[in-house]
């Protein structure tokens, strides 16, 4: 008896190691193939919704169902999928695992298992915050704790985990991370951190902390860029891998499009490195090496852990046109030259290096940068009585340039403008081109050299309107029949969206007007929206269907005063509300009387109607050719919570005053 049940006992951990062989063998197969896997987007992706994990009491003493979203690649066979759980920012009082949608479905295109997680809000955070920060630690413990329950079903393994963040989730999956170090869990191994701009909330790192990525804007006015130097520095004096991933100019928004594409290459290149499926002797000292056409690009490895140093091969996967610069150098080199094509347009370039150990390709990628920055700089020209734009071009690349730089339309991609002569300009010169017209729409500068190659194609983004001074003053009451609604601004261009969940821009969107007089500036718009929900109090309006403006006002000498922030909504008892979220020192925060408003909801259709005091911008006197900085967006919630908005101009739902556009006063015509 004792001998059977021994060749059971045997039986049964062969069956273990066999079981462990295949999920390790089928994974390198996902991991190592031919060109590196998990790094191009391969794979459908299948969205399994409201996944229930918990159900638990928030601090309001209600039962709250905490719920998940799963991106689950198809794909053919039992592969199990590492997994990246996900935790949304948003201050810890707003926030949905919906916003998490378009990063989801990149990584899950390339092989990942994403989990996209809720969990408990506060409506004010100082209130308890230590108290908030344990209730969500405790969520996404248990969010991780019923995914390991369940990765059989939707094929993943818990034991190759990543967690990350954005904002306040940056914050809650670094302090999970280092307390998971503490306390491990057979079932779930962390093998990665992903940081998307969270606060520097640990000081003391745990031994076991996981490889680490890092990504900030330098003009995040929400959380200080220095707060990721300051987490990368503490990563680094404790040893663990870590890469700081920097977004120059980059505001509080990860899924900004200028940097959108950075951000996927730099989380899929650093995941890959980091999976614990083929143990590197080196990695990339740096995944992202910043260089200009024409340069020779180096990428340097650091050893890792205890392992001998393994040998480099020169053996690269490079785009068309690339070469080694240092193809003679012996193979125990820990340092790799590119030449960059003098032709080559700026962007992202992927590459994969591998070593004499046989493991998986090492992923790192070249960003060539724009060789010219542009600065559109419309302004009112007192002589003509009409909007003109300044464009300051700059060299910022080491070589002189020449060629020729064209304008065309952000939206449509159409309508070149005819081309511009470029000169010789030397590094660090600036020169500038005034314009007899502007333009009302985003637009696109192309940069070509002589023989036709093109350069660079740079986004300026912005909305520029100009206001029409009012005849008479208008009747502030939700009817827009006084308005001449021959000059509208859009609000329902895909690039203006954003919603999650919303298949097209004709589901919510429209369009505004603004104009003005002596005593008021006017905002009108119509915005097509089936459902309007808005329960909320006046702080919170902007949680359900609503409406937010802001302003930046200049001083005399032309310099900008501070941000005003107004909001106004209509609920659904007919009441209206207003309120100030931001402002200089010298004005009241909170509800403001003197904000008019008119808002009516009526067959799909809520129209807003309101008038603003100049005062209540700090104006006493509003004059012909006068210019502000303006932003506005419509928030949309549906029943279940805010899904997003539609803007006109950024900067609000991501608190960037620099993002804002122009708006200008000019007389009736």
């Amino acid at each position: 008896m004792g001998r059977k049940r021994l060749i059971i006992v045997w039986f049964a951990a062969l069956a273990a190691v066999i079981l462990l062989l295949w999920r390790f063998v089928d994974f390198q197969s996902l991991n190592n193939s031919e060109g590196g896997g998990l790094l191009e987007p391969k794979f459908e992706v299948k969205l399994h919704k409201e996944l229930v994990y918990a159900n638990k009491s928030n601090y309001q003493g209600k039962e709250e169902a905490l719920a998940l979203d799963l991106y689950e690649p198809v794909q053919k066979g039992n592969t199990a999928c590492p997994l990246i759980v996900f935790i949304h920012g948003g201050g810890f009082n707003s926030g949905d695992k919906r916003d998490a949608k378009a990063i989801s479905e990149q990584w899950a295109s390339r092989g990942y298992v994403v989990a996209s997680v809720n969990y408990r809000l506060r409506a004010n955070l100082q209130s308890d915050q230590e108290g908030t920060i344990a209730d969500a630690l405790a969520d996404i413990e248990d969010a991780i704790n019923w995914l390991s329950q369940n990765q059989k079903t939707y094929r993943f393994d818990t034991r190759t985990t990543a967690i990350g963040g954005d904002s306040a989730g940056g914050l809650l999956a670094v302090d999970f991370a280092n307390q998971h170090g503490t306390t491990p869990q057979d079932a779930v191994q962390l093998f990665a951190v992903i940081d998307l701009y969270g606060p520097a909330s640990i000081t003391s790192i745990h031994e076991k902390f996981p490889a680490t990525i890092i990504i900030h804007g330098t003009s995040d006015m929400t959380v200080p860029y220095n707060q990721s130097l300051l987490l990368s520095e503490r990563l680094s004096k404790a040893g663990i891998y870590q890469q700081l991933i920097t977004l120059e100019g980059g505001g509080h928004n990860y899924q900004d499009s200028k940097y959108w594409d950075q951000v996927v290459q730099s989380t899929v290149s650093f995941l890959h490195n980091a999976l614990p499926a083929s143990k590197h002797a080196l990695l990339p000292e740096q995944i992202e090496v910043q260089a200009f056409a024409g340069d020779i690009a180096k990428i340097s490895f650091v050893k890792q852990g205890e392992q001998p140093p393994a040998k480099l091969k020169l053996k690269t996967t490079l785009p068309d046109g690339w070469k080694l610069a240092n193809s003679e150098a012996s193979n125990d080199q820990t340092e790799v030259h590119i030449q960059v094509p003098a032709n080559v347009k700026a962007g992202l370039y992927p590459i994969l290096l591998r070593t004499d150990a046989g493991s998986a390709p090492l992923s790192a990628y070249i960003h060539v940068l724009e060789p010219l920055s542009f600065t559109r700089t419309p302004f009112y020209d007192q002589v003509s009585g009409q909007v003109h734009t300044r464009m300051d071009i700059v060299n910022l690349s080491p070589r002189p340039l020449q060629g020729k730089w064209s304008l065309r339309s952000f939206e449509s991609k159409e309508n070149h403008q005819k081309p511009y002569s470029l000169d010789t300009i030397q590094p660090n010169q600036k020169i500038s081109a005034t314009l007899p017209f502007y333009s009302d729409e985003p637009e696109e500068a192309t940069v070509s050299d002589n023989a036709g190659a093109v350069l660079q194609e740079s986004a300026l983004v912005t909305y520029t309107y100009v206001a029409e001074k009012q005849k008479q003053p208008l009747t502030i009451d939700g009817s827009l029949d006084e308005w001449n609604l021959s000059h509208p601004f859009p609000l329902n261009r895909p690039s203006q969206l954003r919603i999650q969940d919303y298949s097209s821009p004709e589901n919510f969107g429209g369009q505004g007007w603004i104009s003005w007089d002596k005593d008021h500036v006017y905002l009108a718009l119509q915005i097509k929206d089936e459902h309007h929900v808005q329960r909320e109090t006046p702080f919170n309006i902007y949680m359900g269907d609503s409406l937010q403006v802001s302003f930046r006002v200049t001083d005399g000498s032309g310099g900008f005063l501070g941000v005003h922030e107004f909001g106004a909504a209509l609920h659904d008892d007919g009441s209206t509300s207003t309120f100030r979220w931001l402002s200089p020192p010298s004005f009241k925060l909170g509800e403001i009387d003197d904000l008019k408003t008119g808002i009516t909801h009526k067959d799909g259709t809520t129209t807003y109607e309101l008038a603003l005091p100049w005062e209540e911008l700090g104006v006493t006197e509003p004059l012909e050719g006068q210019q502000l900085k303006f932003s506005l967006l419509v928030n949309n919630n549906d029943g279940e919570g805010r899904m997003g908005w539609v803007e006109y101009n950024s900067g609000i739902g991501f608190k960037d005053p620099e993002a804002f556009g122009d708006l200008f006063l000019v007389s009736s015509r």
